[in-house]
């Protein structure tokens, strides 16, 4: 089988297309990293590797070109090598992770990365460092699935993985069809519609980055919290009586602590939605996620409630017209203040099944924070199971005081608190 090249994705374009402009390459690693707990059979893992890449054409994806005439190129399967690196003297196994992760993929020579590092006789700490032009956060919960299912069949297990669905080139023809055809004018109709008016959030002079004398260029620095238990089960319950998600409260939540701060009145918070509608994309390894503008006006919601419905009809359109990518739409529609439209990003991980059995040893996800973000703002939010929910908030450059991030992160916390305790009660005023 000889390599074959097709069009690239609009977001994968995209993606390219940061690093003419970015330094933090890091940024763009997008790992499947979990503890192996238990007897491990290094041959049964190395095969259960060499079977994703088999199965999941993206892993085997370089990327060549630019702009539009980006072209991935799929390869012949071939074996992964699975690394035994050695740790520096005195270095943890955490510490040799986080090395790893910060450590650029050059998607032009090959996509994926494979090491497992010792922690004890029944611990091992793997990780598939991927470029992220080959996988979003949707890609990571199908290929800890995958490798499960494909570890305990070379041990001799009885799983059969999942069918795969489309691949990613598979993706990208559709998403050319889409972009030919008249549903793009019906599509850009809805977002001029939705958008226009509001404006992106105003945080560079409230968490201004230090200078760059005081930093290294293009680095992010994240502050991290845990939502309390009694705050996720009351936002949960919330949810559930509003027939909405969690996605939709803890968005809210954003949306309020943004208005608390900067005072603007309506507000549009840029998000990645997986872009999975079709069921033929339910189980592909790919970059398909794309970038959608979530607006609120804020200021014409009384009471949280009302602000959790509002956002909900929000986040219902945006879901239906997902297909269509922010940077497709002309420019204007949104007031950026002379910024990006993505200066202030909001995500939430897909729930992912966190511990899997397979061979008789158990595979605990791990969701690294090390990455950082290419965004120059971003809350991201990861649910752990049904009772916690990690929070990160990264700032591009660093934060000129360390304090300040801690600040709106425990003021977005107080917000959720309030909210789980008084759905009803009062939105927090701006200043307050």
């Amino acid at each position: 089988m000889e390599a074959r090249d097709t069009p690239a994705s609009v977001s994968q374009r995209l993606l390219w297309m940061i690093k003419h402009y970015r330094a933090d390459f890091g940024a763009l690693n997008c790992p499947v990293v979990c503890r192996i707990v238990g007897d491990l059979d290094e041959r049964a893992l190395q095969a259960a590797v060499d079977q994703l890449v088999v199965r999941h054409e993206a892993l085997r994806t370089t990327f060549h070109g630019r702009g539009a005439r980006l072209v991935q190129r799929v390869h012949a399967p071939r074996p992964q090598p699975l690394a035994w690196p050695d740790t520096v003297a005195g270095e943890s196994t955490d510490a040799a992770l986080a090395r790893e992760l910060q450590t650029p993929i050059d998607a032009g020579e090959w996509p994926a990365r494979a090491s497992i590092w010792r922690v004890g006789p029944q611990e091992h700490l793997f990780c598939l460092n991927l470029h992220h032009l080959v996988t979003d956060a949707w890609s990571t919960g199908i290929l800890l699935r995958d490798l499960v299912a494909c570890y305990d069949a070379a041990c001799g297990g009885a799983s059969v993985p999942t069918p795969t669905g489309w691949q990613m080139s598979r993706f990208a023809q559709a998403q050319q069809e889409l972009l030919a055809s008249d549903r793009l004018a019906r599509y850009q109709r809805y977002w001029r519609r939705q958008l226009a008016g509001s404006e992106i959030p105003r945080l560079d002079a409230l968490y201004p980055a230090p200078d760059a004398t005081d930093t290294v260029a293009g680095a992010t620095r994240s502050v991290a919290a845990e939502l309390p238990a009694a705050t996720v089960a009351g936002l949960r319950e919330l949810a559930k009586r509003e027939k909405t998600t969690m996605f939709t409260v803890l968005l809210a939540a954003f949306h309020a602590q943004l208005h608390r701060l900067t005072g603007q009145p309506d507000l549009a918070v840029a998000s990645m939605f997986a872009n999975r509608s079709r069921p033929e994309v339910r189980d592909t390894v790919g970059l398909l996620a794309g970038m959608v503008l979530l607006r609120a006006q804020v200021a014409r919601q009384q009471r949280f409630t009302d602000l959790v419905r509002h956002v909900h009809g929000a986040v219902i359109s945006a879901f239906a017209y997902q297909d269509l990518p922010f940077h497709l739409l002309p420019t204007g529609i949104v007031d950026t203040g002379g910024g990006r439209a993505d200066d202030v990003m909001f995500n939430v991980m897909s729930p992912l099944r966190h511990d899997l059995t397979g061979g008789g040893a158990r595979f605990e996800l791990v969701v690294p924070t090390e990455i950082g973000s290419r965004f120059p703002f971003e809350l991201a939010l990861a649910p752990v199971g049904e009772h916690r929910v990690q929070a990160v908030l990264f700032r591009a450059g660093g934060w000129a005081d360390p304090g300040l991030g801690q600040d709106f992160l425990a003021g977005y916390l107080d917000v959720a608190a309030a909210a789980a305790r008084r759905p009803d009660g009062a939105l927090p005023p701006p200043g307050r």
